[in-house]
């Protein structure tokens, strides 16, 4: 009989023994409005290059639900999406309106993508500039601190679970809010256990913590990634970061950081950039800021600064 199964592992060329390879995937959701269709687009152009040495390439999959259109649907799967589309959850206790809105904990949907052994999740305001494939190798829950007990869910190593998925929701349906009311409030209540992961790996872009760096708002050499808080890269100009313009949006500001996603921008074909043009609110909003900036003279003087950004001239209405 051992001589059988021998022979037939090899007339079908593979060992069946072997326990089967895992499967991975980079994750990543859009739902409620298409204003982060462009970081989406720009994430995945920035997995893409990657090389991977002890693992094949992981799937890029992409969570959305019905207000992401067909066109922005062409165009994320160009840039490298496998689309799925999902249906919302709900929080039964939120406030409409609020910024941590009903729709946010929709992020637990990421725990019933069993086809995979783990995933990388990340926010689509999220750059990769470096390999991060030995994240895959990490148990659950993964995670960068935000401060020092409380973790960012915005970057995080998962292993999907029905089970977990289910005891998550019913949660969810009990508990009337978290710490922050959003979806990190109620994943750090979910998860007290997590493994902490160097702050390398998801740098957040916020200088008020980081005291050695906060003078010129500088981007250490040796992160992994940029995660955008505050003013995103495409709704801004791309002379400069607009969070500059508000007094108290300097500590999300950094040109550097700015101009590593547009780095990004430019490496990408022409139709994908097409899908990160200035709209005429976001033009009438920079300007309004920094017309407030001007007036204000705030110190920095990045209100003085020419534009030239290109996309002026074809503004989409």
């Amino acid at each position: 009989m051992i001589h059988v199964l021998i022979a037939l592992n090899y007339l079908l060329g593979k060992e069946l023994w072997r326990p089967k390879s895992e499967k991975f995937a980079y994750v990543s959701i859009l739902h409620s409005s298409e204003a982060y269709v462009c970081g989406a687009i720009a994430l995945a152009q920035s997995i893409l290059p990657l090389e991977y040495k002890n693992h094949s390439n992981p799937d890029l999959l992409l969570l959305v639900d019905n207000s992401i259109g067909s066109e922005s649907i062409r165009g994320l799967k160009a840039a490298g999406w496998k689309i799925k589309h999902i249906e919302l959850i709900s929080k039964p206790f939120s406030k409409n309106g609020s910024h941590n809105n009903e729709w946010n904990y929709s992020k637990v949907l990421i725990w019933q993508l069993t086809m995979y052994d783990k995933i990388i999740f990340l926010d689509a305001d999220v750059l990769i500039l470096d390999n991060i494939e030995e994240l895959f190798t990490y148990p659950q829950l993964s995670a960068a601190s935000y401060e020092q007990k409380i973790f960012n869910p915005g970057f995080m190593l998962i292993e999907p679970s029905q089970c977990m998925f289910e005891n998550m929701v019913q949660k969810l349906n009990k508990v009337q809010s978290s710490y922050n009311g959003g979806d990190q409030g109620f994943l750090n209540d979910v998860f007290t256990w997590w493994h902490r992961l160097l702050w390398e790996m998801n740098y957040l872009k916020h200088f008020e913590r980081q005291r050695n760096m906060s003078e010129k708002h500088e981007v250490p050499e040796d992160v992994y990634t940029i995660h955008y808080l505050g003013l995103k890269p495409w709704m801004c100009y791309r002379d400069y970061d607009c969070n500059w313009d508000i007094e108290d949006h300097h500590v999300f500001a950094s040109d550097l950081a700015h101009q590593r996603w547009w780095e990004v921008y430019d490496s990408m074909p022409k139709k994908l950039q097409s899908y990160c043009g200035l709209r005429k609110e976001m033009d009438e909003r920079i300007r309004h800021s920094r017309e407030n900036a001007r007036n204000s003279n705030l110190s920095d003087g990045h209100w003085k600064i020419e534009i030239m950004d290109p996309r002026r001239k074809s503004l989409i209405v």
